[in-house]
Formats: structure tokens, sequence, C-alpha cells
């Protein structure tokens, strides 16, 4: 944006060239002689609406360069918001992996428990089956069959030979006994064993589902943070491109209007002295009324009413009566009261807010200076102020306004006209 009084400067350029894009700048007699006033009440009304066609050529520029600096201001945290990110899902990857290999290793484990509980249970049911044979063998001899297989020997040889087939085989029935029981026993410690292993095949499934989560989860947060620097950074060309392109434009038009405000100023400050005079040799030709006329010897360029606005075409309202002045001329307190305000800036530039009694107050705009402060006690056709320039107008003069309860009202009125409110307001 321009500064204040730069962007103030070309409200009024532009005001210049909007209103004379043809015919040139009219000359200084014609812009304030008397027979012209309607023409100069237009100009003043309608530079004071200028500034709002340049607020809006300025706007698109404004957004551009907010976005700009909002983009240039977010764009480092979002890359380093991505750094992290990044190195949050490769670390993320990294245990998803360990997690899952975990995982396989444990369900190798099972595999294998089940493989040595299947072997197990094979052997346990080979001792088994030797057990019964025995069993079976015992029951069909009877109880003395191995005393009677001794008995039953010939001769000293053949009973030490029975004899030790006989221990051979009790020493078998022995083995495989104790097989049968060391076999039981393992293959209850193996199914504890495979439940055990079982457990942990399905925690670090549940572990690696969780890391696989979190990693994906992490990529999401990385694409995210890949697509909101990739939006910067297009809002940032997209803001520096129509920066550029305004700049130029608004710099090409201000420079043009620059010029054509300067001169269209030198020919108001003329045609004003010229004026001045003009109203000095004719008397004081002053309203009278009710009120004190705010300049001596003042016509009116312009009454209240509504407005085309030069621009866009829509209507607007003129709340206050325009009074003519010179640069420089004094400004009377219209009655008795307290100065409420002193403002500066704006479409009415310098000007002075008066509180009177039973609600009224009375406002005066465009001046050169002011000569009281806020809280001061004035009283009427004490002077207040000096006609000037400031705010939006090519010429000097002073824009009067009266309200009553917040609500302006015609200040001819006070002067034998009708006392009604501006009805466009």
């Amino acid at each position: 944006m321009l500064p204040r009084r730069r962007r103030a400067v070309l409200v009024a350029a532009l005001a210049v060239s909007m209103l004379l894009p043809a015919t040139g700048v009219p000359s200084a007699q014609a812009a304030f002689d008397p027979g012209n006033r309607v023409n100069a009440a237009d100009i003043d009304g309608q530079v004071e609406q200028a500034g709002e066609a340049v607020d809006a050529a300025n706007a698109k520029v404004s957004r551009a360069l907010k976005t700009l600096v909002l983009a240039r201001g977010q764009l480092p945290a979002a890359r380093r918001a991505k750094v992290v990110a990044e190195r949050s899902a490769t670390s993320a990857l990294v245990e998803a992996e360990r997690a899952a290999n975990a995982a396989r290793m444990a369900n190798i484990a099972v595999i294998t428990s089940q493989v040595q509980q299947q072997r197990v249970s094979t052997e346990l049911q080979a001792v088994s089956d030797q057990i019964d044979d025995v069993v079976r063998l015992v029951y069909q001899q009877g109880p003395l069959g191995e005393i009677e297989v001794i008995l039953d020997a010939k001769d000293p040889g053949d009973f030490a030979l029975r004899l030790a087939s006989v221990d051979a085989i009790s020493k078998s029935q022995a083995t495989a006994q104790s097989n049968l029981f060391k076999a039981r026993a393992d293959l209850v410690m193996k199914g504890v064993q495979h439940e055990a292993l079982k457990a942990t095949a399905e925690k670090a499934k549940l572990a690696a589902e969780t890391q696989l989560a979190n990693a994906r989860q992490a990529q999401a947060q990385a694409g995210a943070a890949q697509l909101r620097i990739v939006q910067l950074v297009a809002e940032r060309k997209a803001s520096l491109v129509i920066a550029k392109k305004n700049k130029a434009v608004i710099a090409k038009r201000f420079q043009r209007l620059k010029a054509k405000q300067a001169l269209m100023a030198k020919q108001a400050a003329a045609a004003a002295r010229r004026e001045a005079a003009r109203l000095a040799a004719q008397g004081d030709n002053s309203p009278t009324g009710e009120l004190r006329w705010p300049i001596d010897g003042g016509g009116v360029s312009a009454d209240v009413g509504p407005r085309v606005h030069p621009v866009y075409g829509y209507d607007s309202c003129h709340t206050g009566t325009d009074i003519r002045g010179a640069t420089g001329t004094p400004i009377h307190a219209a009655a008795a009261g307290t100065v409420a305000m002193i403002s500066d800036g704006g479409p009415y530039g310098l000007a002075t807010l008066i509180a009177h009694a039973d609600g009224m107050t009375t406002f005066y705009a465009h001046q050169l200076s002011v000569s009281v402060s806020e809280g001061q006690r004035v009283d009427a056709g004490e002077v207040i102020g000096a006609v000037g320039t400031s705010g939006w107008v090519t010429g000097p003069h002073l824009h009067f306004e009266v309200r009553l309860g917040g609500t302006a009202y015609d200040p001819m009125g006070w002067f034998g006209g009708s006392k009604s409110p501006v009805s466009c307001q």
C-alpha cells in the first residue's frame, strides 16, 4: 500500500484524470466562475468519492502483498515440518520392517515347535506300542513266565544262556518304560514351549501391524507437508506476479496524475484568488439566519442531496453544504459550543466537530489549519480554523454539516430554508 500522503495525492490526481478524460483541464476562470457553480459542485462531490476507486484499484495489490508476506512467513515452518515428517516416516518404516522380521522369526519358531511336537508324539507312540507288546506278553505267559523259562534249562550252560536272555528282556522292558516317561515329559514341555512361541508370534504380529500403521501415518504427514510447501510456493509466485504487474501500472498512473494535479492545483489557486477578489468587490453576500455563516462572503458551491458515483455509477449521498473560500480564509463557529473532535485524514481531511445545545453538532471539513483544541469552549463567530484543500478535493472550499441527534440536516434550514433531514442518507 502507498503511504497515506502519497495515496492522498494519488486520490486527488486520479479524480482529476477521471473527471477530465478527453477535454483537458478547464480554465481556472471557468472552474470558479459564478455562472458555472453547478459544474464546480459536481467536481467537488466527485473528488470526495474518487478515493474509493483508488482503494479498489489498490486492493488487489494489497491482498497479493499480504498473501506474499504470509506465504514467506509460513514457508520455513512448512519446510521444517516436512523434514521432521520425512524423518519420522523413515524411522517408522525401519521399525515396521524390524517388527515384520520379528514376526516372521516368531512364526518360524512356531512352525519348528509344531514339527518337534509331531516328532516327539511319534516317538511316544512307538514307545507306547513297545510297552503294549510287553504287557500282552506278560499277560499271556503269566507272572511266572520268566522263571519257567529259566527252570526249563537242560544243563548249566543252557541255564546261563536263558538267564542272560531273561535279564536282557527285563532291561529292555525297563528302558522302554523309561523312554515312555521321558517322551511324555518331553511332549508336555514341547507343548508349553509351543504355546509360549505362539504368544510371542502374536505379539510380534501386533507390533508389526502397529509399526506399519505408524509408518503409513508418517508418510501421509510427510506428503501433506510437501503439499503445503507446493501450495505456499505457488501462492508466493502468484502474489509476486500480481504485485509486480500492478506496481508498474499504478506507478505509471501515479506519475501521470501527479503532473495533472500540480497543474490543476496551480490553476485552482489562481482562480480562488480571483474569486475572493470578486466577492470582496461585491460586498458580503453571506446568508443570514439562526446560525452564523462560517465563511464571510462565501457562496454555496454544492448543496446536500444524492449524487452519482463518477466511476461505478451507483448513487451516493452528499450530507453537507460546500461553501466557497480561498485558501487561508478564516472559518467561524456557527454557534457557541464545545470542540468535540479534531480529525485528520480520509475524504474530509483536517476537520473540526463542534457540539452545541439540544443535541446539535456542526462539522467543518477540508481545513488548512485549526486554531482550537478538543474540549475548548468557543463562541458563535469565533475563528476555529482556515479554509484549505485537505482530503479529497481539487480546490479550496469548506464542507459544512449540521446534525441533530447524529442525523444530517440541510444546513440551509438554519438560513431561511426548510429544516429537514438529508433525504438520501
